[in-house]
């Protein structure tokens, strides 16, 4: 049985874009930067904070997905999911417990943090960054939970109760995902049901809590290459803005959290979901940077950095450490995946038809196909080397 990695999503990408506008709007050596490797710890440029809200013909599916509404998806937001792999979550007003309880492990994730380096050593792993604490000098320190019994005792109240919101939204929104491509909810649903909540049986589904290292000097600093998360959805939560996505359509990284102007999350497509729409979701390149003071937005002229917002200066928000919250919802491990009853007249049929296999065995085809980028820099540059001279590629 032959099945489809993430490896090859990019070429199909640039496929498609060249099908349709009759030449590859992608130069080779940007779109290999934007979602492979980069040695440069530093971004060249941060673009804009402007967030796009059409989309050009040649992005648009033909035929068009069912239009469904999306769980705290505004509506003009919606295409950017479909076509571009990420979009903003908004809050409801004027209480909503997925932002208070994310705002209270990020609160309980900050304390853990600044424990000994003694203390957080007891909760590392041979996972490496699957579970448990990690670090990475000079890039981030983080903290992925898994299970129950796994979490630091301190973070168990917090972790659990924003798993519970976090797994029931992305559950919901897999649910209307499915509707949109003509399939009943529960085709993909099946997948996810089983991680909602954390409990003391481990699933594939897992919670990290980062700690980005701030710029140095003036720069702004990537504390997390360019990349696609693996699982189904993920979504991202952090207390200052330093996600950044790579927009199609502009063909250049938008700082999506600069764009907000009061809290909100964003929500990511990944590989696993791409390849179960056949390719019709795309899952969402985006890599994370911070950002220098704002004071030095003067001294640089506008140019690495956007002009700062009334919503930033009214937080404390630049200039520092990163600290953010990412549930990767992946498949659950044991669910058998069958292309058949994925198909629908918007997928259309799977050149590579799926079967006999695993969703866990899938993410193993999919890690196989990528580099870690919340391992060590050694290890990831071998992983980056070995990958090159795979694909017969340049690293």
């Amino acid at each position: 049985m032959t099945c489809l990695s993430c490896g090859l999503l990019h070429k199909i990408r640039e496929f498609l874009l060249t099908q349709s506008s009759g030449k590859n709007d992608i130069p080779d050596d940007k779109y290999a930067e934007s979602l492979g490797a980069q040695d440069s710890r530093s971004p060249n440029t941060i673009e804009n904070n402007r967030l796009p809200t059409s989309v050009p013909p040649l992005l648009t599916p033909s035929p068009p997905f069912i239009d469904v509404a999306l769980p705290r998806v505004r509506r003009d937001h919606q295409l950017a999911l479909a076509y571009q792999g990420w979009t903003p979550i908004t809050y409801d007003e004027p209480s909503d417990r997925l932002e208070s309880s994310a705002a209270a492990l990020l609160q309980a994730g900050k304390a853990f943090f600044d424990q000994s380096a003694s203390y957080k050593h007891v909760f590392k792993t041979q996972l490496g960054s699957e579970e448990g604490w990690s670090c990475v000098e000079g890039e981030k320190e983080f903290l992925t939970l898994r299970t129950l019994d796994g979490t630091p005792r301190e973070l168990r109240d917090p972790a659990a109760a924003f798993w519970a919101e976090a797994g029931g939204l992305l559950n919901q929104q897999l649910g209307r995902i499915a509707e949109s491509l003509g399939l009943p909810a529960e085709k993909l649903t099946m997948f996810s049901e089983p991680c909602k909540d954390l409990g003391p049986g481990k699933t594939s589904t897992m919670l990290r809590l980062f700690k980005y290292e701030g710029p140095e000097g003036g720069r702004p600093l990537i504390v997390s290459e360019p990349h696609e998360d693996l699982g189904l959805l993920s979504l991202v939560v952090g207390d200052s803005p330093g996600l950044e996505v790579w927009s199609l359509q502009h063909q250049q990284w938008l700082p999506i959290e600069r764009s907000y102007t009061r809290p909100a999350a964003t929500l990511l497509i990944g590989c696993q979901l791409e390849i179960f729409s056949n390719h019709t979701y795309r899952a969402g390149g985006h890599r994370v940077c911070t950002y220098p003071s704002p004071h030095y937005n003067s001294t640089l002229g506008g140019s690495d950095t956007p002009p700062v917002t009334e919503f930033e200066l009214q937080q404390k928000f630049m200039g520092g450490c990163r600290y953010s919250i990412v549930f990767v919802l992946r498949a659950h491990s044991s669910v058998p995946i069958n292309s058949h009853e994925l198909t629908t007249h918007i997928t259309g049929p799977f050149s590579n038809p799926i079967q006999e296999i695993t969703a866990g065995e899938l993410l193993a085809d999919i890690q196989k196909a990528h580099f870690n980028v919340n391992t060590k820099f050694q290890e990831r540059d071998e992983q980056k080397r070995h990958l090159a001279k795979k694909n017969g590629t340049k690293v």
